[in-house]
């Protein structure tokens, strides 16, 4: 995948896919990310290792997507990761819901603060949205990990994309819901 997309402002934005050249971009990302924005992403530690374990699983898995400006600074990153982690099953079966695993892929969004509330991750999801509708089997995406309760921009970004709440749980000392969006 590799498209542009024009934000809001009219800045034109180069959504594709991580590479292993990334390596670097990626590790400046993620040391430019706040504190806050750092505690509602968990997917993976930040670290170099980390980044580096990153740029060179190329597993069938998970596909990462990235965001660049028109300097080629890293903006934006999100994953979706074929299926579910067990928190998430045991929770979905908790809520009741009946599901098929092999329809759902979990989605974890990150951009980076200079860049939040710019239309950005609006702009990227609906890329993100329209590769899974056009290459994958999934008819369902979960958020990795779930939303804090608190995190009132992330909630209203979810809902705004059609993402319904399927229940609430208990982690890390923190309110979260679990959301589902149907394709």
């Amino acid at each position: 995948m590799k498209v542009t997309i024009t934000l809001k402002d009219n800045s034109k934005i180069h959504v594709r896919f991580l590479q292993k050249i990334d390596e670097e971009k990626l590790f400046r990302y993620f040391t430019q990310l706040s504190i806050e924005t750092k505690s509602r992403f968990g997917p993976h530690f930040f670290d170099k290792d980390t980044v580096k374990h990153i740029c060179n699983e190329q597993g069938a898995d998970t596909t990462r997507y990235i965001a660049l400006d028109d300097k080629d600074d890293l903006i934006a990153y999100m994953l979706v990761k074929k299926g579910m982690n067990d928190e998430e099953r045991h929770r979905l079966l908790q809520h009741n819901i009946a599901f098929d695993e092999t329809l759902f892929c979990s989605f974890a969004p990150s951009v980076t603060d200079a860049w939040q509330s710019s239309g950005l991750g609006t702009a990227m999801y609906e890329a993100i949205e329209n590769d899974i509708r056009s290459n994958t089997p999934f008819r369902f995406i979960i958020l990795w990990g779930g939303v804090q309760a608190t995190n009132d921009r992330a909630v209203r970004y979810y809902e705004k994309h059609a993402f319904k709440h399927a229940g609430a749980f208990w982690y890390d000392g923190k309110d979260n819901y679990d959301m589902i969006k149907s394709l």
